[in-house]
């Protein structure tokens, strides 16, 4: 039976840290890829590292309000993304099902999967380890360069532009179908909900496990 109830996926603390990620790591990307490939003059250059450095600065301080002041978010995140089962591997066997719904309009049938699928998982690992090395990296090459061994410098460097080059590949594949599966994007962007059936099918084992469990208890 089609119901048009809603359930909040993305808590409003969560939707204005992914806001201020895109507002920074949009700009990182782009002068990313301008500073590796250093197309410009040396002013035109200068002035893309300064907005990579005030972008980079605004995602760390991104992270570290967020990490603060909504902790119990991050521990949660880190444990659903981090949880491995069997269901992963068969969801990757198929790559949840996407090839055949986008190319040939065809379902196929999918392991259930909790709030995170497999793929957004990977992503979440990703994020989380990619993040933190580029800021780590970032601010110690941007901070104190001339306080250490040219050797480390360079190794810093190549790690940083490992991850930065991960990551903004990752974030192609992350739009595409985050606006392919619209209505999460729509809750993403703005106010945070999905349609009850769009969740108990995506996310089978989160509305079992977790929303309804939670009404049983308030009831």
């Amino acid at each position: 039976m089609h119901t048009e109830k809603m359930i909040l996926k993305h808590p409003l603390s969560v939707r204005i840290f992914h806001y201020l990620l895109i507002l920074s790591f949009l700009p990182l990307a782009i002068t990313g890829v301008i500073l590796y490939f250093k197309p410009l003059s040396e002013s035109a250059m200068n002035l893309t590292m300064h907005i990579h450095i005030v972008a980079g600065v605004v995602l760390t301080l991104d992270a570290a309000a967020f990490f603060l002041m909504a902790f119990d978010r991050v521990v949660l995140f880190v444990k659903r993304t981090f949880s491995i089962s069997s269901n992963d591997i068969k969801w990757f066997m198929v790559l949840g099902g996407y090839p055949q719904k986008i190319l040939l309009r065809k379902k196929i049938p999918v392991p259930p999967m909790g709030k995170y699928n497999s793929g957004q998982k990977l992503f979440g690992v990703c994020v989380l380890i990619g993040g933190t090395v580029l800021i780590l990296s970032g601010l110690t090459l941007w901070a104190f360069p001339h306080l250490m061994p040219r050797g480390a410098v360079a190794f810093l460097g190549s790690l940083h532009t490992f991850f930065a080059l991960l990551l903004t590949l990752f974030l192609f594949v992350h739009l595409f179908l985050g606006i392919y599966m619209f209505d999460d994007f729509k809750a993403m962007i703005i106010h945070g909900k999905i349609p009850y059936d769009e969740a108990k099918e995506m996310s089978p084992l989160w509305v079992e496990k977790e929303i309804i469990a939670i009404s049983k208890n308030k009831s």
